[in-house]
């Protein structure tokens, strides 16, 4: 099997240490932390785990972006969307971010 690649485990470990499974502070941790869904392939993930994270991005970036009433962008389609995420949606999201996490370390292991 196909390790991930390290740039995946490197940028991971440290999206997740700026996670939190607090329900009040999730959105707002999240949205500071956005540029991770941006920043890392999914064809730096092993074939196992890429769809995992092809998932995860869709989900926070579904909503497109924000626009104004002139149609002009005003931020981009991850924090658009977070921002429109209840709390539990955002928790469900760090969690399954953990859990891929998690994943790529075993690969490493």
């Amino acid at each position: 099997m196909k390790k991930s690649n390290i740039f995946v485990y490197i940028e991971l470990s440290k999206f997740v240490e700026s996670l939190t499974t607090n329900m009040l502070l999730c959105k707002q941790h999240l949205k500071s932390q956005a540029s991770y869904f941006l920043l890392i392939p999914s064809k730096y993930f092993s074939v196992n785990l890429n769809t995992e994270w092809e998932s995860i991005c869709h989900v926070v970036t579904k909503n497109g972006p924000g626009l104004n009433e002139n149609g002009k962008v005003i931020c981009n389609a991850v924090i658009n969307t977070i921002d429109q995420m209840s709390a539990q949606e955002c928790l469900a999201v760090a969690n399954r971010i953990f859990l891929l996490h998690e994943q790529v370390k075993k690969e490493f292991a």
